[in-house]
């Protein structure tokens, strides 16, 4: 690893700022089409790179950014702004994406069991469930990879059995599970678990809560050349870096590495740094804390 980065030390984990070649990072989920689309615009009409991509310094692998990853490629830059971090720091925690889904339409004064309607299109496409007595037990449940998920709705508790307990496989049928719900008049909303609990309390939609992925796994999958579905892993890391703002220009090749690498270690050591604390609400809800670079 070139010496030409910017750290920062934090209370919990070491933060690397620097540039890496598009084409030494992997991926670990899916690409969407449509979000990478609106990110390409963003990022041309912004101007500059806001924000760095969370990376495994040991594997390259991309934690958070891959449609970032996908964005620069598109745009043909050859370097991209990374915070490298150590993945096996037990600070850094790998939390799952539930899915809330909602019917698009809700007749007035006709009393509809969506979570009915929703089962039998699951059985209609042979998946099977079964009654979980707790949330406890179905937790567990979903640990051992029992399950492939668990449906909650108001007071009840579903549980989706799994074909498999490879885990890619899971989220494999995942996805098919959203695509069935699109297809009966669902959408699609992804929530944290604790969010996504609060929501089936009150029976807003059906809450659907897969298994959590585990790092090792993570790194098994981008091994083996595959990608999880989209919204699979939800990882948390201590500490954010944020609005680096770097001129585009230094990411298209123009520089060469470690010219490029320059500019930004002096770019980052010419600005202040402000710390804000988790739940910070900025363009979303952030669960760490952020180094805003000003």
């Amino acid at each position: 690893m070139s010496s030409l980065v910017y750290i920062v030390k934090a209370s919990k984990l070491e933060l690397k700022i620097t540039l890496v070649e598009v084409d030494k990072l992997y991926i670990h989920e899916e690409i969407i089409p449509k979000i990478l689309s609106s990110l390409v615009e963003k990022i041309k009409n912004d101007g500059v790179w806001t924000d760095p991509i969370i990376v495994d310094e040991k594997t390259m692998i991309v934690l958070d950014g891959v449609h970032r990853v996908a964005a620069a490629e598109k745009l043909g830059f050859k370097y991209i702004p990374v915070c490298l971090v150590d993945y096996d720091n037990p600070s850094i925690e790998l939390h799952t994406w539930s899915r809330v889904f909602k019917p698009t339409r809700r007749e007035s004064g006709v009393i509809i069991d969506y979570l009915e309607v929703f089962l039998r299109a699951l059985n209609a496409s042979s998946y099977r469930s079964i009654h979980i007595p707790s949330l406890d037990i179905g937790f567990k449940m979903l640990n051992r990879r029992d399950l492939l998920g668990v449906l909650i709705y108001g007071k009840r508790i579903i549980g989706l059995k799994t074909p498999s307990r490879d885990i890619k496989i899971i989220y494999d049928h995942v996805k098919r599970i959203e695509n069935i719900a699109v297809n009966k008049g669902f959408t699609i909303e992804y929530y944290t678990e604790q969010d996504a609990l609060s929501q089936a309390k009150i029976a807003e939609g059906i809450t659907l809560i897969p298994p959590t992925i585990k790092k090792d796994e993570v790194r098994a999958i981008v091994l083996r050349g595959e990608v999880f579905a989209h919204k699979a892993t939800r990882h948390v890391i201590p500490t954010r870096p944020l609005r680096i703002n770097i001129p585009l220009k230094w990411l298209t090749g123009e520089l060469n590495l470690e010219a490029a690498q320059r500019e930004l270690l002096k770019h980052l050591s010419e600005r202040k740094i402000k710390i804000l604390p988790p739940g910070t609400i900025l363009d979303r809800r952030y669960e760490e804390e952020l180094y805003i670079f000003e």
